[in-house]
């Protein structure tokens, strides 16, 4: 088992329903040989940061700490939201923080305790690559970021790879030269010089052309052909070099998306006008900090109970909000119900509006939004089941071949099951199961699937629907809506 190695192709936002022979041959041709998991799921928010910290930690938002995009940690960003996407944030928040960003053991550290190593590469944000190793300064591990070079390291080693596969390109969107670029990286320099125990490969596609171009656009369709070309590059080299036996490969994406269908609402100005005052910094005469793009919450001054429930009952009233929960869960969802009951969560969390209808590609699923994509683009962050439903599939020798999953499964079950693979004992702090049903050799059947919807009334006729399954004592959410009487 000692000589097992793993590697990780994280396609970003990709929809499982993409995922057809047209479209991805590569990829399905890879899940026709390995294991596809058909009902795998992100945790809330379905924001990536988030889900990157879930992926390395085996856990939730609730445990891991990092609870959105943006949140309010005033020991990590004095006086305002915390921005966990801004490189130059990122590195200075985790310094305030004495190297505690994160509240649990993280793959890098569990590696490294064992005498083992990790590769990072990735073409989305700055600050999403350190999160998927924000401890490799003092690891000496590999970790580059194609936004900031600058800011990766070991910088003699970084120098050298891109000295070899040569300069990053433009980034433009859809951001293909990037896809290869990626790949070079991985066989021309990682492979060549090192073939690290674990190595993340961080696609930004099809992420950027859904935000930017729309679900289901020729420009995105390309986009995603092209990702799909570049994970046939390492599926051949794989073959070429009888690495099958040795190199496992973990395929995933860390959430969905769904079609915008709204201008941003601008909730502050509306908060505004009914007689709250919020802002994005704290001056301690505000009455909330608010944080919002799809999904978010407010944070509220002194978490005064009286002004929750004010604020609470205002945001069930308003017909574009969807979701609403507290710490209590008091006339809302609770947070524990969520996921994110955390001392840096918002005081009332909260999600705009989604629905089922189809986008102009017929493709399922459009949101309101607060943020600043263009109508008909895409985004997440949400409890839309198409959100919170992601890419799952792994093959190798280590895995069965052409089995299809219907048992619920998460982000948080790769990790335990990469140490699984490893021969390394999982920390305590892990909620992912190991994915027994997956592998060629059993580590014995999984408990059956328990699913329950819980719903509670609020202001106005509001209703919250949450459904969950359960795997033994693994938790997965499967879409949250509301219903007005």
């Amino acid at each position: 088992m000692a000589e097992r190695r793993v590697l990780i192709v994280a396609f970003d936002a990709l929809r499982p329903d993409m995922v057809t022979p047209e479209l991805m041959p590569n990829l399905c041709r890879f899940a026709a040989g390995g294991v596809r998991f058909d009902n795998n799921r992100s945790t809330y928010p379905t924001e990536t940061r988030v889900n990157q910290t879930a992926l390395v930690t085996g856990a939730s938002p609730a445990r891991h700490g990092i609870v959105g995009n943006r949140f309010l940690d005033l020991a990590a960003s004095p006086n305002k939201l915390f921005n966990t996407g801004d490189e130059s944030e990122l590195s200075a928040g985790d310094k305030r923080l004495g190297g505690r960003l994160v509240d649990v053991p993280v793959l890098s550290e569990i590696l490294v305790e064992n005498g083992l190593d990790l590769a990072v590469v990735s073409a989305g944000t700055p600050g999403g690559c350190r999160i998927l190793n924000h401890k490799a300064e003092e690891q000496g591990f590999f970790r580059l970021a194609l936004k900031r070079p600058d800011a990766s390291v070991p910088a003699d080693r970084v120098a050298a790879a891109i000295e070899r596969v040569g300069p990053i390109p433009e980034h433009r969107i859809p951001t293909l030269e990037w896809l290869t670029y990626t790949t070079d990286i991985y066989l021309e320099y990682i492979e060549a010089e090192g073939s690290p125990a674990v190595t993340i490969l961080w696609y930004c596609e099809p992420d950027n052309s859904y935000h930017h171009k729309g679900i289901g656009t020729a420009q995105n369709l390309a986009a995603i052909r092209a990702v799909d070309a570049e994970f046939g590059r390492i599926l051949d080299w794989r073959a070429a070099r009888g690495l099958e036996e040795t190199l496992q490969i973990v395929t995933l994406s860390d959430h969905g998306q769904i079609t915008v269908a709204s201008e941003a609402l601008d909730v502050a100005a509306r908060l505004r006008e009914a007689g709250f005052s919020v802002g994005e910094s704290v001056d301690g005469d505000r009455d909330a900090i608010l944080s919002l793009s799809s999904a978010g919450g407010l944070y509220v001054r002194d978490s005064d109970p009286d002004m929750i429930a004010r604020m609470t009952e205002w945001l069930q009233a308003q017909p574009w909000c969807g979701p609403v929960f507290t710490r209590d869960g008091e006339g809302a969802l609770s947070h524990d119900q969520i996921g994110i009951a955390h001392r840096r969560a918002p005081d009332i969390g909260f999600v705009v509006a989604s629905d089922d209808a189809v986008n102009g590609q017929g493709l399922m699923g459009t949101s309101l939004q607060d943020g600043a994509y263009p109508v008909g683009g895409g985004l997440h962050g949400g409890l839309h089941a198409k959100e919170l439903h992601n890419w799952l599939c792994l093959g190798g020798s280590a895995f069965l071949s052409g089995k299809i999953v219907e048992r619920p499964s998460g982000i948080i079950d790769v990790l335990p099951t990469i140490l699984h693979l490893l021969g390394l004992r999982a920390p305590g702090t892990v909620e992912g199961r190991v994915l027994a049903e997956a592998l060629a050799v059993g580590a014995g059947e999984p408990p059956e699937t328990e699913t329950e919807t819980v719903a509670c009334a609020g202001a106005e006729g509001y209703r919250a629907h949450l459904t969950v399954s359960r795997v033994g004592a693994t938790r997965y959410l499967d879409r949250a809506w509301v219903t007005r009487e």
